[in-house]
């Protein structure tokens, strides 16, 4: 069995989850740094940086989520370990206002979370998508799911700051624990039972399937 419409974008919910917490990290918490606490701007871009950098692991993500055949439990768990590093990177802005040392060293450990996690979730869900859609729905199953992704970072960015004003601490953590909670949530229902329909009508999964599925995925014209 391959990949329908339908099941494309529930994989696409995951992407938009995905975006929606990455965001968080990338826009409103940095804007808290720099705004609300005065931080030199440097400091976010740098934690940002590391975010990015440790996602050069994604191809590791990818040859493991193959080679294991579950690529369900690296998704949600990718997830999961994300949305702790938003938290994580979410207390240690609070944590700035008292103890420059205390929460740096949180953040960057938040923050590395947040790469990893976004790597094993994002890469993982990918490869699912690579090696399930047929070729003639690959480079539009990519499309819709990238696009999912964008909507879920615009609708967060603007939805979060318009609940953020006036800024408290306590309810900048009560709003990241909302979109973070509904993250794994979403991811959870949206992966549900696809893998297991996929692989019920197909072959054990072949690890080199990730990455020769990602090259068709982009060589393919929309």
């Amino acid at each position: 069995m391959t990949l329908g419409w339908a099941s494309i974008a529930r994989l696409g919910l995951v992407q938009m989850a995905i975006g929606a917490v990455v965001v968080l990290t990338t826009s409103t918490l940095n804007r808290l740094m720099v705004v609300e606490l005065a931080l030199p701007a440097v400091l976010p871009g740098l934690l940002v940086a590391l975010h990015y950098g440790i996602q050069i692991t994604r191809p590791n993500w990818g040859f493991m989520s193959d080679a294991g055949g579950h690529r369900t439990r690296w998704i949600i768990g990718g997830m999961a370990v994300l949305a702790l590093g938003a938290l994580g990177a979410t207390v240690g802005v609070i944590l700035f206002e008292t103890s420059f040392a205390a929460g740096l060293s949180l953040s960057i450990l938040a923050y590395a979370l947040i790469g990893l996690g976004a790597g094993a979730s994002g890469t993982s869900l990918l490869a699912l998508l690579a090696s399930a859609t047929e070729p003639r729905r690959r480079a539009a199953a990519a499309t819709i799911t990238w696009l999912m992704m964008i909507f879920g970072i615009a609708v967060t960015a603007g939805t979060v700051g318009a609940f953020l004003d006036p800024y408290t601490p306590i309810l900048l953590l009560k709003i990241v624990g909302v979109v973070t909670g509904l993250a794994v949530l979403v991811t959870i229902l949206a992966v549900r039972g696809i893998e297991a329909r996929v692989q019920a009508t197909r072959r054990p999964p072949d690890t080199t399937s990730f990455m020769a599925g990602m090259r068709e995925i982009w060589a393919e014209p929309a």
